[in-house]
């Protein structure tokens, strides 16, 4: 992959992405998993992008689905009084 091609594919995903560059290097940060990846212009030249894009989610994709609204659903794409009322939800322990 190309260093233009990956700040394209980056910039395309600005509500995930973030990056920077630093000494020849692109620094990409996913804001959804916190995570920061450092890929030199090296690295990039020898991987695609979904070998990148998987380095970035920290073995963290996952999609939290749950029960609160009667059926089961990704809580991704909820607002924030949906997801207010998933965090006051009383959790109990099964032993």
């Amino acid at each position: 992959m190309e260093l233009q091609e990956l700040k394209d594919k980056l910039s395309a995903e600005k509500h995930i992405y973030d990056f920077t560059e630093e000494g020849g290097d692109v620094i990409i940060r996913n804001k959804k998993h916190g995570v920061k990846v450092r890929c030199s212009a090296e690295a990039v030249a020898k991987h695609d992008w979904a070998t990148i894009k998987g380095q970035t989610v920290g073995g963290r994709n996952v999609n939290h689905i749950t029960r609160v609204t009667g059926y089961f659903t990704i809580v991704e794409g909820w607002n924030k009084g949906k997801l207010g009322e998933l965090k006051d939800r009383y959790h109990s322990q099964i032993a």
